[in-house]
């Protein structure tokens, strides 16, 4: 639902939790738009994230995106440009646009806030997710991979938001991370 100045609208339409929006499996987490990029004219969208252990993508930047996580619950390896540090419940992360970053989940699962301005995760989301088909994380073969296909479009249409590129730089966490690179698809070292 998008709002804009003087449109008509109730306060409850405002407040939303992430078992009352339409979910999406990806990546092995659960994924909740709290406020879409549509919602909010563009400007930012707030996801809640659940992933479980290992989950997490390598190196990438977003060139003209700030992201920040608030950690709820769990616990969280951090590579931030060439540095590695951990973040636990209570903790908030900023990562500036144009710092390489990427993470894996260190407890059984963590749960964290995203926020990214402008908007765009969202749409990385949806567009190489799986229709959440119940509560939780998704079970064992309910969560299909992204095709080829689907990652080449979505490749495309981040180069036109200008949203996120992957780096090629060395990625400090492979190791806390499947062979997959915790995404289902390779980042471009093949892992």
């Amino acid at each position: 639902m998008s709002f804009s100045t003087g449109s008509a609208w109730s306060a409850s339409e405002l407040v939303t939790r992430a078992d009352k929006v339409p979910s999406v499996w990806a990546w092995g987490g659960r994924w909740s738009p709290l406020v879409s990029s549509d919602d909010a004219g563009g400007s930012y969208s707030i996801l809640e994230q659940t992933m479980p252990a290992q989950a997490g993508p390598p190196p990438h930047v977003h060139e003209h995106n700030d992201e920040v996580f608030y950690i709820l619950d769990g616990e969280v390896r951090l590579q931030i440009d060439h540095d590695v540090a951990i973040g636990t419940a209570g903790d908030l992360v900023r990562i500036p646009r144009g710092v390489p970053h990427g993470f894996a989940v260190k407890s059984d699962t963590a749960r964290f806030l995203n926020l990214y301005v402008p908007g765009a995760l969202d749409v990385v989301i949806s567009a190489l997710g799986t229709p959440a088909a119940g509560p939780g994380l998704p079970a064992d073969g309910t969560e299909r991979s992204p095709s080829p296909e689907q990652v080449a479009a979505l490749g495309r249409r981040l180069e036109e938001l200008a949203a996120q590129k992957w780096t090629g730089q060395q990625d400090l966490l492979a190791a806390f991370r499947p062979a997959s690179g915790g995404l289902g698809v390779s980042g471009p070292d093949g892992r």
